[in-house]
């Protein structure tokens, strides 16, 4: 976990604001109704943990190191931040520079205040999960694996993706109490040539011999599983069938190939070199990403990436095939980096599901 005082000193600043909510989350527990409204922010300041929110929480669960500053009736949050840091006398105010808004910005340097903005300060610490948090991904994980052997065996010709979509949601809230991590992406035949395939907008409608990918996640005590299966319906033609086989043994070799890899960029480029010497067409997409709890967070699988691999790590392998006007296959698994090496984590079998 984080320490307060080696973050500030670090950082060479007297304080600094945490206003991304899945990092307020992180360091306190604290979690308002929504990560897409301004509700909290965090100032870490003279090694307190200051979580700055208005009356609706002031009942909220948060750790024992951190405190609630519950703003006055007409009270911003922005002049709270400010007098605080006045009081304390501080005069570099550390930021996040992927999420503080310009507004924001404004209004806090109006104190006097010098912003210095940093970049993904807390990436660090959140892609090396503790025993804790790797205990929920894996069960996440596994009520993924549960939800896909329950909802197979209803697929069938006529079915529309958006009724699929929608059964899985209800297993996942209904059939486990988890919560979905993501809106799922259920996207039959040339639906599925969409790497990221708006399923809600979609009017697919699955017949005989169709290939449907199913893209989706759990969320399990506030952390994510993401995982990506392939299912044939009736008559899936010979080309769909040797397609997939290829694709499924570069996929098994990219995950082996982690256990080797020393940074992250290079299981990008081996898995597309893999693709190219089965004479495959690249993807347009990531290799992987990490998860926890977001669904997209560090590390990055990608050919730009600088991360090195690091055991605690948790990210997917998802190398995919698509063929525009036509179809589109991916197999996604969650992994993580144990001293032993690799433990895939998404369990359901990976061959393509006939039904």
């Amino acid at each position: 976990m984080v320490d307060i005082t080696s973050l500030l000193q670090t950082a060479k600043t007297d304080a600094f604001l945490i206003s991304q909510f899945y990092n307020v989350l992180y360091l306190t527990g604290f979690e308002p109704l929504s990560p897409h409204e301004r509700e909290a922010y965090l100032l870490l300041i003279n090694g307190k943990k200051i979580i700055i929110t208005d009356g609706r929480y002031a009942g909220e669960k948060h750790s024992d190191d951190s405190e609630l500053y519950i703003l006055k009736p007409k009270e911003r949050a922005v002049e709270a931040i400010g007098r605080i840091c006045s009081e304390n006398n501080v005069k570099i105010l550390g930021c996040e520079m992927d999420d503080l808004k310009w507004g924001e910005q404004i209004q806090l340097e109006k104190t006097g205040m010098e912003l210095l903005p940093f970049a993904r300060i807390l990436s660090p610490y959140r892609s090396i999960k503790t025993d804790e948090e790797l205990f929920a991904i894996k069960q996440a994980c596994h009520i993924g694996d549960q939800v896909l052997k329950d909802i197979t065996p209803y697929i069938h010709p006529e079915q529309s993706e958006k009724e699929i979509a929608w059964l899985l949601e209800k297993m996942v809230r209904e059939g486990y109490g988890a919560q979905i991590a993501f809106d799922p992406i259920v996207a039959v035949d040339a639906h599925a040539a969409n790497p990221h395939y708006n399923t809600k907008q979609g009017e697919g409608v699955i017949k005989d011999g169709s290939i449907l990918l199913i893209d989706f996640g759990v969320k399990s005590h506030n952390y994510s599983s993401d995982i990506t299966r392939m299912v044939g319906v009736g008559g899936v033609s010979d080309e769909i069938k040797n397609t997939y086989a290829k694709l499924l043994e570069v996929q098994k070799k990219t995950v082996a190939y982690v256990n080797t890899a020393a940074e992250l960029k290079s299981i990008d480029t081996f898995c597309r070199n893999e693709l190219q010497k089965n004479n495959l067409p690249n993807f347009s997409h990531s290799t992987g990403h990490g998860i926890g709890l977001e669904v997209h967070e560090a590390p990055r699988v990608n050919i730009i990436s600088s991360d090195i691999k690091k055991v605690g790590q948790v990210f997917t392998i998802e190398p995919g095939i698509y063929i525009p006007d036509k179809w589109g296959m991916r197999i996604e698994d969650t992994i993580t980096v144990s001293e032993e090496g690799v433990e895939v984590l998404t369990r359901f079998p990976k061959a393509l599901v006939l039904v």
